[in-house]
């Protein structure tokens, strides 16, 4: 991609591009979240469409993230996406009506507590 070429508002086919290609298999998209096998991350494309956020489930492996969130950062910067690690995501289901319920527990709201 030349960076004359607009990236997409949700760039879900570059996301799948650039994640099979380091090894990572997209297992669900919703809306704006992309979910991959294992449920240890998840991508969330922001509101311009180079955004891209990264959170790690909370309880996946700590030592791999920043290995990880690295090679997302660079791969992303090859396809002109600004891939950025965020914090980490607690999930869980929602009894009340049997969906997944998804909180995003954000690095910078974290080391203001």
């Amino acid at each position: 991609m030349t960076s004359s070429q607009a990236i997409p508002y949700r760039p879900l086919g570059l996301l799948k591009n650039l994640t099979e290609g380091i090894g990572f298999q997209i297992s669900h998209c919703y809306e704006d979240l992309v979910f991959f096998e294992h449920n240890a991350f998840l991508l969330r494309m922001e509101t311009e469409g180079k955004d891209v956020s990264l959170f790690f489930n909370e309880e996946s492996d700590v030592d791999k993230r920043d290995g990880i969130a690295a090679v997302f950062k660079e791969e992303g910067a090859k396809q002109m996406l600004e891939i950025t690690n965020r914090g980490t995501y607690q999930i869980g289901a929602n009894e009340a009506d049997g969906t997944l319920d998804i909180r995003f527990l954000e690095a910078n709201a974290i080391n203001k507590a």
